[in-house]
């Protein structure tokens, strides 16, 4: 019984991988459905053809588990996935998470910098070393591009094109889109990229196309990423902690706020929905209503 329900997990899990999500999406999947065996396995299901009567059970284990709402809908999710990829493929009866919903939500915004504390972030001297170019041109590519935190860490230097000022970004499910950048971050890039160069020379490493390394010549890593970008809004006095995520929701809202079209963030930021890219951006009420009375025909008028 319980290698049939392991050996159903396994197909789809390699089913998953070769579509292309990105290792981090894969490893979400495989913890979500771990819980949802272990569960199985306690209730010592025959197989996956189950009822929705199992299904909501599992949902109020999540609840006792602890669980926020947020994490037990990624769950939910997941498991949705996975049963609707057994119906599919013939492997259950019918699919008992139709129907099933997530827990409410509490509507979050998530933390994003003003227009004041970005300049504040990324308003420094010419760098000496190699370890300020390194993060102040780590921090002045997120903030012009809006790239995910894993997106920027696998950039490779063929993916810059330095004459357009464009970068040839690898997002999710292997999708690939063109992002532009302005002249301080060009900047930033040259004078990263030249101690770049004389770090590699030093350590005589192996050659590497990443443009993000450490001081072993390796590719930085997405833990590395957001470390410096703490350490630095620490050392400038920032008092809003955001993670590198942060900095894409700031890029979003900053050029909302200056009257880009939602279409083209969207675009930028490389996502699927415009509903997602809605959730990026923070324009107040208060900005909503100039934007109005700027905009409508009528309320232009005078009464």
């Amino acid at each position: 019984m319980k290698k049939g329900l392991l050996k159903t997990l396994t197909l789809f899990a390699s089913e998953q991988k070769s579509r292309g999500l990105s290792p981090h999406t894969l490893r979400a999947q495989e913890l979500d459905l771990k819980k949802l065996l272990a569960f199985a396995h306690e209730g010592n299901w025959a197989s996956w053809d189950v009822s929705v009567r199992h299904i909501r059970s599992f949902v109020a284990a999540l609840t006792q588990m602890g669980l926020d709402p947020t994490s037990q809908s990624r769950i939910l999710s997941t498991t949705r996935t996975f049963f609707q990829w057994m119906w599919d493929h013939g492997h259950i009866s019918r699919n008992p998470t139709t129907g099933i919903r997530n827990p409410k939500e509490a509507k979050k915004l998530p933390n994003f910098l003003s227009e004041k504390d970005a300049h504040t972030l990324l308003e420094a001297p010419v760098p000496l070393n190699f370890q300020e170019a390194r993060t102040l041109c780590l921090v002045e590519t997120l903030y012009a591009t809006g790239l995910r935190v894993s997106e920027i860490a696998n950039l490779n230097l063929q993916d810059i094109q330095k004459r357009d000022q464009i970068l040839l970004v690898h997002g999710k499910g292997g999708k690939e889109r063109m992002v532009p950048f302005h002249n301080q971050a060009l900047r930033a890039l040259m004078a990263y990229l030249s101690f770049r160069g004389e770090i590699l020379k030093e350590i005589k490493g192996t050659p590497t196309n990443a443009v993000f390394v450490n001081t072993h010549g390796t590719r930085l890593s997405t833990t590395s990423i957001r470390k410096l970008l703490s350490k630095l809004i620490t050392a400038k006095g920032v008092e809003n902690q955001i993670s590198p995520h942060g900095l894409r929701h700031s890029f979003a809202t900053h050029l909302l706020n200056k009257g880009m079209d939602l279409r083209v963030i969207q675009e930028l930021l490389g996502h699927a929905s415009l509903s997602t890219t809605q959730r990026y951006t923070h324009l107040g009420i208060e900005d909503l209503s100039k934007t109005y009375i700027k905009s409508h025909p009528r309320a232009r008028k005078k009464s």
